[in-house]
């Protein structure tokens, strides 16, 4: 399955700087914009998994922006536990 693009670099980009910054941040005042990139992150890959992608699919499909299967596991967390939480929110 080849997955078109629906990642932004600059999502991608603030995303890994907000990841980087995960522990510096915890010692200053709470930025709500970071977490807000993250869900956005999170809500796109959700769709793209509902829509039968993977992390390996959609890796592959933002190549030019060197996103990895890693970066997802860092940035969202794995895959099954997002699948697990696709799973319950449809059974609500």
């Amino acid at each position: 399955m080849k997955s078109s693009s629906f990642i932004t670099e600059e999502l991608l980009r603030r995303c890994r700087k907000e990841q980087a910054n995960q522990f510096e941040r915890s010692r200053h005042r709470f930025d709500p914009a970071s977490l807000n990139d993250r869900k956005e992150l999170s809500l796109l890959v959700e769709q793209a998994i509902r829509e039968g992608e993977t992390y390996t699919s959609i890796a592959r499909g933002h190549t030019h922006l060197g996103l990895t299967e890693n970066d997802l596991n860092d940035l969202i967390g794995p895959e099954d536990v997002v699948r697990l939480r696709i799973e319950r929110f449809q059974q609500c």
